[in-house]
Formats: structure tokens, sequence, C-alpha cells
């Protein structure tokens, strides 16, 4: 497998957790419970400030130059190109409905709870779609030459939480990412 399509699959796993979690605090949220705000938002940022600024944008110069190849069914590839902006407009309702909690706007819990899990479910079948479907065909259909133009062309930047963490501007999620992994090698011992 290319380069860009393991990083692209590696995303994918670290977006997963990141959802994963998010769905834990709205669970949480659900119960009556006050999660832990910062560290919702900063999965929030996590999302706005990599998935669609240097994942997504890799993905779409995939898509279309699947496109424009003329690859069939095109919907495979369109479809998830128009996702994109979809999710990062639920992540930013999203976001700012929990700002507007800690800033002591009036807000029905049952609201922001239904914002949140449209965004984990529209992310989750996103996430699917592509794997079963796009994923398959640019791996089948797009040649070397492709591959390294799309590389060329692909935004490049260090994944803030995974790849060298930022534990100030991610001071919650990487404390709580750390803490995870402390506590499966315990429980793996």
């Amino acid at each position: 497998m290319n380069a860009i399509m393991t990083r692209l699959g590696q995303d994918h796993v670290r977006l997963r957790r990141v959802l994963d979690l998010l769905e834990e605090l709205l669970d949480r949220f659900h119960e009556g419970e006050e999660p832990d705000y910062e560290l919702m938002d900063e999965l929030l940022e996590y999302m706005d400030s990599y998935a669609d600024i240097v994942h997504h944008p890799t993905e779409d110069l995939i898509f279309q130059r699947l496109i424009d190849k003329g690859v069939e069914p095109s919907e495979v590839f369109a479809i998830p190109m128009r996702q994109h902006a979809g999710l990062s407009q639920l992540a930013k309702q999203f976001r700012e409905s929990l700002r507007g909690i800690l800033s002591e706007e009036v807000l029905l819990r049952e609201d922001v709870e239904a914002a949140g899990r449209a965004l984990v479910g529209n992310q989750r079948g996103h996430l699917i779609q592509e794997e079963r479907e796009a994923f398959p065909l640019a791996l089948e259909q797009l040649t070397g030459a492709d591959w390294a133009e799309i590389e060329a062309a692909a935004p490049s930047a260090e994944d803030p939480v995974f790849g060298t963490p930022d534990p100030q501007r991610f001071r919650a999620l990487y404390r709580r990412l750390v803490e995870q992994a402390h506590h499966a090698n315990e429980t793996s011992e």
C-alpha cells in the first residue's frame, strides 16, 4: 500500500478512538453527569485542525482524481467529498452548543446531545463508506504517477495529537490518551 493510503488508514483508526471517547462523554452527558467540556472541545478542535485541514483535503484530491479519470460509479467519490463539508458543519454546530453551555446559555440537554450523536453517527458512517467502497477503488485504479501527483499536492502537517503531540494545545485530550495507554498496559500485564 502506498504512503498516502497508509496515513489515511491510520487517521481513520485514530479518528475512531476520538469518536469512541466523544461517545463515552456523550453517554455521561445523557446520564445527567457533567462531562469534561474541555476534553470535548479539544476533541472537536482536533477534528477541525487536522481532519478538516489535512485528512479530508487529501481524500478529496484522491476522489477528484478518480472522478477525473472516469472511474465508475462516480458517486462513490462524490458523496464523501460532499460529506466532508457537512461533517465539518456538524462539528462546528456541536462545538457552538458546548460553548453555549459553558457561557451559561439556556440550551436543552437533549438538543446538545442530539448534535453530538449526529456528528458521531455521521462520521462513523462516512468512515465505513470510504473504507468499503472508495479506498479499494482508489488502490485499484490509481497509478504510481497519480499517487505521486496527489502526494505533491496534498497538504502536509503532522497530526497534532497522535503524530508529534502538542500537549499544550490539546492538554486534556493528550492527558486522557496517556491515561488510556497506561491503563491498557496495566491490563495486558
